[in-house]
């Protein structure tokens, strides 16, 4: 019993196949750049989160710095990793379970963070006026 080997013929690129795949680069390459510039911005936003929602902890529980950092990371995290789930669903129906759940807790996260971080500017704003007041008392 012996066995044939048959060579399957190669599929030569065309020029037009050769422009598309020069077309589809480009692309690519646009689509990095702007998901980088959305990194960096997000990043940005989570950094300035952090510190807003870490101050506001430390106003409104008194605890040190270093527990409101961590319950702060702890919050920002958790709703990145909500968002995360929603984004990595693998088929609509796995999406529409994921998003029964993820959806409360987000507006929740979303909410609580707001009303947190709203009070570190609030007593900000409180301490900036105390602070003019004693400036023009005579």
């Amino acid at each position: 019993m012996a066995a044939s080997i048959a060579k399957l013929p190669l599929a030569e690129k065309t020029a037009r196949a050769a422009r598309k795949s020069r077309r589809q680069h480009k692309a690519d390459r646009r689509q990095m750049f702007a998901a980088a510039g959305i990194g960096v911005v997000a990043s940005t936003l989570t950094a300035l989160s952090l510190t807003h929602l870490a101050h506001g902890i430390s106003i409104v529980t008194s605890a040190p710095a270093w527990k409101s950092w961590a319950m702060a990371i702890g919050i920002d995290l958790g709703f990145v990793a909500l968002e995360g789930a929603q984004l990595t669903s693998t088929s609509e129906k796995l999406r529409r379970e994921v998003i029964k759940y993820t959806k409360p807790a987000i507006i929740g996260t979303l909410t609580g963070s707001a009303v947190i971080e709203s009070t570190f500017v609030a007593a900000r704003r409180a301490a900036f006026r105390a602070a003019r007041l004693k400036t023009f008392e005579p």
